[in-house]
């Protein structure tokens, strides 16, 4: 091999330094950077399926969020509905007694006035056998007993 200018003695020391070279990156360097590189996807996935999560957990907070936000919104429907029938309820109670005491007024009212009237009766039917008897009195004079002018009194109040 000499003719064509190869050197065998130069291609087997080649050959030992690029084995020996191979044996060296291979065990101090491809190896840490090897197991650099897994950490360091191992690092990435974890990261990808941390912010899987995290991304389901926003949505699904935002989806309970809407439930309560629904489930609030249909309660405070529920207690202003419930709040304007007790006011209703209260309002038409108010509105019944305000009437019985209108009603009761009125009954009071027109018995005092059946009162005063009939009290106000007697006493002109009072004063009217007064002046019936002073009248009967004067123009009879003696001539009538005391029987007889309280029953011409007595007829004249009736007639009255």
């Amino acid at each position: 091999m000499e003719v064509l200018g190869i050197d065998l003695k130069l291609i087997i020391a080649q050959i030992v330094n690029f084995g020996i070279l191979f044996f060296l990156l291979s065990k101090f360097l491809y190896k840490p950077i090897s197991g650099l590189l897994d950490e360091r996807q191992k690092k990435i996935d974890t990261g990808l399926k941390d912010a899987d999560k995290a991304g389901k957990d926003r949505s699904n907070a935002e989806i309970e969020a809407e439930k309560i936000a629904e489930k609030a919104y249909k309660d405070a429907n529920e207690i202003l509905k419930n709040a304007k029938h007790e006011a209703t309820l209260e309002a038409a109670g108010i509105v019944t007694k305000a009437s019985e005491q209108a009603d009761r007024i009125m009954a009071n009212a027109k018995s005092e006035a059946a009162s005063a009237k009939d009290k106000a009766l007697k006493d002109a039917k009072s004063e009217i056998s007064d002046v019936v008897v002073i009248a009967l009195s004067k123009i009879v004079g003696d001539e009538l007993t005391e029987d007889q002018k309280a029953k011409l009194t007595s007829k004249a109040i009736a007639d009255l």
